[in-house]
């Protein structure tokens, strides 16, 4: 049986109250209470009325703990309380199945924008590399051309010449598959202009060059303006053997030869002598015997062949209409021998 709480002296009385507070001694009074309601006339009821009498407080918080206590042992209140949390531990789950949906709808979005992205990167590079402009250019023996391009560019084709001219939004392409042309090309900063042949690559945004592909050689030379010359690195092996940048730049007056071997000069001839097509006019300086046969076959329906050793350094100024009479007495000024067969005309050196 628990001991009474009235043989206690005031000053325990004050002791307790001091190390408890008023709801902890409500409670306590309260479980007290249970214990002993059989029986009304105990000490322990005395004790009880006692300690409601020293304050009126006591028995404010006394009363406010037994109706609470009295709720939570209602069947309704137990009930209720139950769907409180149960209603609660409904709200926590929705709460965490929302949040994970949204993170697993954020998650959907990242990757749509990134498959989005995707798929809007690869139909920019198809739209990129459509063409918008095609054109092909072949002109026979003996014939000079020129036209306008859709952007204003003028490209004028010597002779026995072909090439093939695409547009795309980023680029304006020329295929020089044979012979020469000479160039003036409309600036378009958006869209370079670029030139290739088997060997070179010309790379301008405004300017008049030209490119003439000889047989053992891609010259090219500059009227105005400015141009990147590089050779056209396309093998790996031709890569891992150039790793450096080679390109050059070439300005007003300027002439670059580009080798096979993917070599690039500066050589020491007037930029002129390329343009002297257009006034019916053939230039060679310093030229070998390969050169010239290749560049008057241009303007000859009878092809020339050179044979032998390389002749070299044979200068000339002549007319296109006059190639036959300066074949005939190229013998005279170098170390060859004029050939003709029913198929072409032999330039058989000498050495």
């Amino acid at each position: 049986m628990s001991k009474p709480l009235a043989p206690k002296s005031p000053t325990s009385r004050s002791s307790t109250a001091k190390s408890l507070t008023l709801s902890e001694m409500a409670a306590r009074w309260y479980l007290r209470m249970r214990e002993h309601a059989h029986n009304q006339r105990s000490a322990e009821h005395h004790a009880f009325e006692q300690w409601l009498a020293d304050d009126p407080s006591h028995a404010a918080e006394y009363d406010s703990f037994a109706h609470a206590m009295r709720q939570l042992d209602s069947a309704e209140s137990l009930s209720t309380l139950a769907d409180a949390a149960e209603q609660q531990t409904f709200l926590a789950n929705e709460a965490r199945r929302k949040a994970k949906q949204q993170r697993l709808a954020q998650l959907m979005v990242v990757c749509f924008i990134c498959v989005a992205g995707f798929f809007s990167h690869q139909q920019y590079q198809i739209w990129q590399a459509a063409p918008v402009m095609q054109l092909a250019a072949q002109n026979p023996v003996g014939q000079i051309v020129t036209k306008t391009l859709d952007d204003g560019t003028k490209v004028t084709l010597s002779a026995k010449s072909d090439m093939e001219v695409t547009y795309y939004r980023h680029q304006r392409h020329v295929l020089l598959k044979e012979g020469e042309a000479i160039f003036e090309v409309t600036k378009d900063p958006e869209r370079p202009f670029v030139v290739e042949t088997d060997t070179a690559k010309v790379t301008v945004l405004g300017t008049r060059f030209a490119v003439n592909r000889l047989e053992q050689v891609v010259r090219v030379s500059v009227d105005h303006g400015r141009v990147k010359v590089e050779p056209k690195l396309e093998s790996a092996a031709a890569k891992t053997e150039n790793p450096l940048d080679v390109s050059r730049e070439i300005t007003n007056g300027q002439v670059v030869e580009v080798y096979p071997n993917h070599a690039m000069v500066l050589v020491n001839r007037p930029a002129s002598d390329a343009f002297a097509f257009l006034n019916g006019r053939l230039v060679f300086d310093r030229a070998d015997t390969s050169e010239i046969a290749y560049t008057v076959s241009r303007y000859r329906l009878k092809p020339v062949q050179s044979q032998g050793k390389q002749v070299r350094n044979i200068s000339a100024d002549i007319n296109i209409q006059d190639i036959d009479q300066f074949l005939r007495g190229l013998p005279n000024i170098a170390p060859v021998r004029l050939q003709e067969t029913a198929q072409y005309t032999l330039l058989d050196s000498q050495k």
